[in-house]
């Protein structure tokens, strides 16, 4: 069998210097004084140094006790900027990520992303958040990944597709995870205008009450068969506190590629018995 040696990126920045991802190390996003609806553009990095083929992403700090906090950040470039340039002139990479009350506390994380997408050298990358909440704020950290070993050997995509998102009220779309068990698929969240090949998943609720338990969550495509496209991905609390934390990953990288026109469904299974009016969006790369 030929052994070909893997890539690894040899190139990384970031806006929490020497820190790791967390709530004092990351860029604090306010959301506008209105309750859903986008806030100011904010800076997060200066037009990188080198083509970026991979986004890491970590919410924080979105959480207050007994309340009821969810949120939508779109993610920005200005690929004119240059290289070590502030943006001034943003577009939308990826649309509406959700998170839900996040934190990272004992036994907490944060809540999770990451995109394999290609920014190329001299973006600069900003965010802008709303909260069901107005004026509340949110933090971020990112982290993004270049100068691959080998460049012919990395898989990237050049856009991402939001399923299922609305803004209006910053919600998903309904899932109930089963109570140590999977539970049944939801309704579609939407059909694909691309085709895809790498998922991510944004999860919500409309609890004032979380209860500590963790969920895992599977992504699928096709109203007959449904293929799994993501499968495992941790959510859940470990606190009775409203603070929550996602992985990016579940029990395998989320590779599947699904053609246009397909929809997609989420499904879950608790622990124990799930928090109310939970809500998914899904993110697939092409």
């Amino acid at each position: 069998m030929l052994f070909t040696q893997p890539n690894q990126f040899n190139w990384e920045a970031n806006n929490f210097t020497d820190l790791y991802p967390g709530n004092a190390a990351a860029t604090t996003l306010t959301a506008d004084g209105s309750a859903n609806t986008k806030g100011a553009d904010t800076a997060l990095l200066v037009g990188i140094a080198h083509d970026c083929y991979g986004i890491a992403l970590n919410f924080t700090a979105g959480n207050t006790d007994n309340t009821i906090r969810r949120q939508m950040t779109d993610l920005l470039i200005d690929p004119a900027a240059g290289v070590g340039n502030a943006g001034s002139s943003w577009s939308v990479a990826i649309n509406n990520l959700y998170s839900n009350s996040p934190s990272i506390t004992t036994g907490q994380f944060g809540y999770c992303y990451y995109f394999p997408l290609f920014l190329k050298a001299g973006t600069a990358i900003g965010a802008r958040i709303q909260d069901v909440v107005g004026g509340a704020t949110t933090r971020c950290s990112i982290r993004v990944y270049g100068k691959p070993s080998r460049p012919e050997s990395v898989m990237y995509g050049t856009k991402v597709e939001t399923i299922g998102a609305t803004t209006a009220t910053t919600t998903g779309v309904a899932v109930t995870p089963g109570t140590a068990a999977v539970g049944s698929y939801s309704a579609s969240l939407g059909t694909l205008t691309n085709s895809a090949w790498w998922w991510q998943l944004g999860i919500g609720s409309a609890d004032t009450s979380i209860t500590a338990n963790r969920y895992f969550f599977d992504i699928a495509h096709d109203a007959t068969t449904k293929y799994l496209c993501a499968q495992g991905i941790g959510y859940g609390s470990s606190t009775t506190t409203e603070m929550t934390w996602k992985s990016a990953f579940g029990d395998c990288q989320p590779i599947h590629v699904a053609p246009a026109g397909t929809n997609v469904y989420v499904r879950a299974a608790g622990q124990g018995a799930p928090d109310t009016s939970m809500t998914a969006v899904v993110y697939a790369v092409s």
